[in-house]
């Protein structure tokens, strides 16, 4: 799956971006085999592999391939491989379109031989499939839904209510990762100067808006709603829909502040890189329409919501700070 290197800063040290996305892409250690096991399943490989040596093909062109009539099985699959070629198992190269729209094609890198069949028909693919548990991201692809529901019988957000383990995990997870990022952006944000009030939209159990608030204490808080990391739970048509409702509240002058993974447009192979194409398949493997964007993409959402100005103020960590204002 790759070795693992960090970068060091100007002053000699560890780079603290590239140490925060080496722990995030090792505690999301099985996201990636999960997706092989699901591609290997699916036969995607194999596909790849008879269409000739140094063959890469589109999604759409693999899709055609699969017993699926599900229309989202070309997105789903795109989001696996670019996960897969970060991590150098798949090659990857893009074609722009005259209309701008950016297509990736995918190709079997070295390790591919592995598990792939030789000559003898063995493979290393049924290791994988020895190791990994059913996640049914592969029937996802095929019939559509949720690769969660279809293990529990019910969403992500509805299972905690049967399950007080998973329960405290799930919140614990979301609002340990909430702190480690809501820290190193209160140190590199300046945003938050002179608002006088601010909304959390789906801020969790409140650790992030109490950190904020902690530092500027004239500030009035206020934590709505708890679905974490709102954008990237939901599909384009819903965060749009939040997304107007925001502008329609906010004064005129006032910003939405997006705190969220920002995807490159070709796969990468940074930690950095890494760590958001596994965010973007957890989002895959767990909510109904969720997923990663790019700049281009939330910048696109931002104006079809009515958002005069768009800017990325900074990074933390694995995540961008983006502002949306409403200019009067």
């Amino acid at each position: 799956m790759g070795s693992y290197h960090v970068e060091k800063n100007v002053m000699g040290g560890p780079d603290q971006g590239e140490l925060c996305s080496l722990a995030m892409t090792v505690a999301s250690g099985s996201v990636p085999a999960m997706v092989l096991k699901a591609l290997i399943e699916l036969d995607v490989l194999e596909l790849i592999k008879r269409a000739g040596p140094g063959a890469q093909l589109s999604p759409a062109q693999i899709v055609a391939q699969l017993p699926t009539k599900n229309p989202d099985a070309g997105t789903m699959l795109d989001r696996m491989l670019r996960l897969l070629a970060s991590y150098e198992i798949l090659s990857c190269s893009t074609q722009t379109h005259p209309d701008g729209r950016v297509e990736r094609l995918y190709g079997l890198a070295p390790v591919c031989q592995f598990f792939t069949k030789n000559e003898d028909g063995a493979t290393l693919g049924a290791i994988v499939n020895l190791s990994q548990e059913k996640y049914h991201l592969k029937d996802a692809v095929l019939d559509g839904g949720i690769p969660f529901k279809k293990a529990h019988g019910m969403t992500i957000y509805e299972y905690p209510k049967t399950d007080t383990r998973f329960n405290q995990v799930f919140n614990s997870g979301m609002s340990n990762y909430s702190t480690i990022i809501m820290r190193d952006m209160l140190e590199r944000y300046n945003g938050f100067e002179g608002i006088s009030t601010l909304v959390d939209i789906a801020g969790g159990t409140g650790a992030s808006i109490n950190m904020v608030v902690s530092k500027y204490p004239t500030m009035k808080g206020i934590n709505f709603d708890l679905p974490h990391w709102t954008l990237c739970d939901w599909s384009d048509e819903h965060c749009l829909k939040l997304l107007k409702n925001c502008y329609n509240a906010l004064p005129d002058n006032g910003k939405v502040i997006v705190c969220d993974y920002v995807l490159p447009t070709a796969p990468e192979t940074s930690h950095a890189a890494k760590t958001v194409f596994l965010l973007d398949a957890i989002m895959l493997a767990n909510f109904v329409g969720g997923k990663g964007r790019t700049q281009q993409e939330f910048e696109a959402l931002a104006r079809k919501a009515r958002f005069e100005g768009f800017e990325v103020a900074c990074s933390s960590y694995d995540f961008s700070v983006m502002e949306l204002l409403k200019k009067k």
